[in-house]
């Protein structure tokens, strides 16, 4: 039961950081229509893209590890799920701002029209 709840942790993780790569990918070709000078730290969190998708690989690599051993100790699924979900916290954050930003940016563009 253990190995299949850090299985579990792995794909809401991998599903997760899947959400945040395409929430990033469509506000990219979303702000170059908007405006020409999009907000800097939206650019920023664009550009580390890169790290959706290297978080997954690394929690399944754990996730892999934890099934193959041969040990008679368990390891406890709690300090697995406690590390992913507070990256995903981590990182998650910023991309809301990220998002954010140029959606504000128009209104205000909008607004002043």
């Amino acid at each position: 039961m253990n190995k299949v709840i850090h299985g579990l942790i792995a794909a809401f993780f991998a599903f997760a950081c899947w959400c945040l790569w395409g929430m990033l990918t469509l506000i990219s070709n979303v702000m170059l229509r908007v405006s020409d000078h999009p907000p800097a730290f939206t650019q920023l969190c664009v550009g580390l893209r890169p790290l959706f998708v290297v978080l997954p690989i690394v929690a399944a690599a754990y996730c892999l590890y934890v099934w193959i051993r041969k040990t008679d100790i368990r390891r406890s699924w709690v300090p697995f799920f406690a590390a992913t979900m507070g990256s995903l916290v981590l990182v998650m954050l910023p991309t809301m701002v990220a998002v954010w930003l140029p959606v504000i940016q128009f209104i205000e563009l909008t607004g002043k029209k």
